[in-house]
């Protein structure tokens, strides 16, 4: 996954601009992107400066991801207006996936989940494949979650087409809003929900779900998503660990209980 974000490194024209660089000292908000090009290894930090390393960028470029550091992440981090490009936002969560399907696996079964955000990570159809769960996915960024409902209408022809097994029951549900107007009466209570990245009310989740399961990433992936999370004004998300139990860590993933 890494590989793909580096594709969208390369597709960054602003980005492409600071690989330029062969050294350099920042403390300002644009340091978390030479951070992020840290974590992918081309820079590496000695000090207080940033040294350009020997690794050469990917020759796969996309502009669709590029287009999320462009027009989203780093007009935010520069205070300017930003105007969403949910088409790109949707391409980012593909980056997600693997990390997604390794989370999905420990949370153990369930007949009914919440994913309460979308943004940023894109926790969906793989929480099913895992679980046996239905789904009920709410975020108030419409744009998106249309986006995402045509892809899942497509999505049992092209498993289908590959031999990949849907899970026994699949049921997509999407509530465009915010958690609080979220009706509990339409789907009753739920298995578990799902947050990652994003400043949700655990107090509110706990009302909705047996089980909340907070998910963070970490390294390059996660240092994408807690910008991406910021530049949407989607709230801070807690660290892992933290409020809860831990159930669940490697290097790139963190699943803590706050049920």
């Amino acid at each position: 996954m890494s590989t793909a974000l580096e594709a969208g490194v390369a597709g960054s024209r602003f980005l492409r601009l600071l690989l330029r660089q062969g050294e350099v000292k920042t403390d300002d908000s644009l340091g978390r992107l030479y951070l992020l090009l840290a974590e992918l290894g081309y820079f590496v930090k000695r000090g207080d400066k940033y040294r350009r390393t020997s690794k050469v960028q990917p020759s796969i470029s996309s502009r669709l991801l590029g287009a999320v550091f462009d027009e989203v992440i780093i007009p935010h981090l520069l205070g300017e207006l930003m105007k969403p490009n949910y088409e790109a936002l949707f391409a980012a969560t593909a980056l997600f996936q693997g990390l997604r399907t390794r989370a999905a696996s420990k949370l153990g079964k369930g007949t009914l989940a919440l994913v309460a955000g979308w943004l940023p990570c894109g926790f969906s159809t793989e929480i099913s494949a895992t679980t046996g769960a239905d789904l009920v996915i709410v975020d108030e960024h419409w744009e998106v979650l249309s986006l995402e409902e045509e892809r899942i209408s497509l999505l049992p022809l092209e498993l289908e087409k590959i031999g990949e097994p849907m899970a026994p029951s699949l049921y997509v549900s999407f509530e465009v809003g915010r958690l609080d107007d979220l009706p509990l009466d339409k789907y009753g209570r739920f298995s578990f929900a799902v947050i990652c990245h994003r400043g949700v009310d655990v107090k509110k989740t706990r009302e909705f779900a047996e089980k909340v399961y907070r998910i963070n990433f970490a390294g390059a992936l996660g240092i994408f998503a807690d910008l991406l999370a910021e530049a949407l004004n989607l709230g801070r998300s807690e660290s892992c660990g933290q409020g809860g139990k831990v159930v669940y860590k490697d290097p790139e993933v963190c699943i803590t209980d706050v049920s």
